[in-house]
């Protein structure tokens, strides 16, 4: 976890850049949501920027800020049944000395809203206590008669998102140990995957051992994809069953103290690659390599984006999949229909972090770039991923509307002959450095030597 010291001085930082002369900030965690039919909850997330100012990750708590009185915690006593049920909850003490804040009785924080009836109020955080009050200690919402200022919300938030874009020296150790997990889970799955196991199986075993390597859960739901459901993007795993000659996507990535890791790794699912799965692996990972070797300080992350279209549209020309100049090529989003989303994003205590765009760029709304979710410049402390991909998307290819724009310059013989291969994509976590870039993925093997020598443990062991 965060130590004391280190999320005071974030907090400082950014209460000097919200600049507050009165009001109040209200940054809730967000509350247990009930499973229908059960007595129990869904698995607790508190909302980032809770997370990132308070360093705690209590259901139910409210972070608050005055610029007179500086910061307080609210969090709840466990009532005798919730601890009969659930346990007896946060020890306040503990918890005060752990992140450095007065901890106070959730019941206590309606008195302290009151007092503020005068004063523009911001939240931050999770909306939730707006319509459900009552579950932060509060009579209704309404009843409170509270000045809400909702433009100055935004832009606290949006100083929030900026302050949380460069790590510091914790936040990465918390994503090295995310980092770590995640290589256990993508190890053994090439190192055991085979024809006859379920992409449902692989994703269980694959968890598992993220949990054995240390991970408290996973960062996002878990993407296994084989033949041609590695085409979908964000594909849920199914009773699909693994087939020698195809190759198999595994999207996944354990989380630890709240940080989240994104690693891909695409392999064969028999011992090696075969004919074009070769040739478009390569590609990929050429791909991949190039643009990690561009991230610095400074690089504009966009431009990164734009390099790798050009490489892909050529690597596309090369193996006879599309034809014509690479600039007209990227300039038409051409390659789009193969490589349609964005490079990378951000990654930190939300998968797709915060501050992804720098302020004032607005969302493109072309095809190559829509789905874009970086747009600024690197600077040291930055975790981004990198992640290009290569798929045959059922849902591009048999758009008419493509087809024919893209008449002239996609061989569509050659391409419609691969219609049932899936996807490639090879992600990796960097860290921006002060000279260059880091790896903290760097211990999950992906060129093709390393991956059919782990393979071959498959069929040997």
């Amino acid at each position: 976890m965060q130590q004391a010291s280190s999320l005071d001085g974030r907090r400082a930082d950014v209460a000097a850049a919200w600049s507050l002369a009165r009001g109040a900030v209200v940054v809730p965690s967000g509350i247990h949501v009930p499973i229908q039919g059960t007595d129990q909850f869904h698995e607790f997330h508190a909302h980032p920027e809770f997370a990132y100012l308070a360093g705690a990750q209590t259901p139910g708590a409210v972070l608050v800020f005055d610029p007179a009185e500086g910061w307080a915690l609210f969090a709840p006593v466990a009532s005798l049944e919730d601890r009969v049920w659930v346990g007896d909850g946060v020890d306040h003490a503990e918890l005060g000395q752990r992140i450095g804040l007065p901890v106070r009785p959730l019941a206590e924080f309606e008195r302290w809203i009151e007092r503020r009836r005068s004063e523009p109020v911001a939240i931050l955080g999770n909306h939730d206590i707006v319509r459900q009050s009552r579950a932060y200690g509060a009579a209704s919402w309404a009843s409170l008669e509270l000045e809400i200022d909702e433009s100055l919300g935004e832009r606290l938030s949006e100083q929030v998102s900026e302050a949380r874009r460069a790590k510091d020296t914790g936040e990465v150790a918390l994503m090295r140990a995310a980092a770590e997990a995640s290589a256990a889970g993508h190890l053994f799955a090439l190192r055991h995957a085979h024809p006859g196991m379920t992409e449902r199986q692989l994703e269980i075993e694959v968890e598992a051992a993220f949990f054995r390597a240390g991970a408290e859960r996973t960062a996002y739901g878990t993407i296994v994809g084989t033949g041609s459901n590695g085409a979908v993007l964000h594909f849920a795993p199914t009773d699909r069953v693994l087939r020698d000659g195809e190759v198999v996507l595994i999207d996944a990535g354990a989380e630890f103290g709240g940080y989240a890791s994104d690693v891909t790794r695409t392999f064969p699912a028999g011992r090696r690659f075969e004919g074009a799965h070769r040739d478009l692996y390569e590609l990929v990972l050429a791909v991949q390599q190039a643009a990690i070797a561009a991230a610095k300080p400074g690089v504009e992350y966009r431009e990164l984006h734009l390099a790798a279209c050009s490489q892909m549209a050529a690597g596309l020309v090369d193996l006879g999949l599309c034809k014509g100049s690479v600039q007209d090529l990227v300039e038409r989003d051409a390659h789009a229909l193969f490589f349609p989303h964005g490079l990378g994003h951000m990654l930190g205590l939300s998968t797709h972090d915060a501050g992804g765009c720098l302020a004032g760029r607005a969302p493109s709304d072309r095809f190559g770039l829509k789905w874009l979710r970086a747009d600024l410049p690197l600077q040291p402390g930055y975790v981004v991923t990198i992640e290009p991909g290569l798929y045959f998307i059922k849902a591009l290819l048999d758009d008419p509307s493509r087809r024919r724009d893209f008449a002239d310059c996609v061989e569509w013989s050659k391409v419609d002959a691969l219609r049932e291969f899936g996807g490639i994509r090879i992600e990796d976590d960097v860290l921006i450095t002060e000279s260059g870039s880091e790896v903290l993925t760097a211990g999950i093997p992906k060129t093709i030597p390393e991956i059919e020598t782990l393979r071959a443990q498959a069929f040997d062991s």
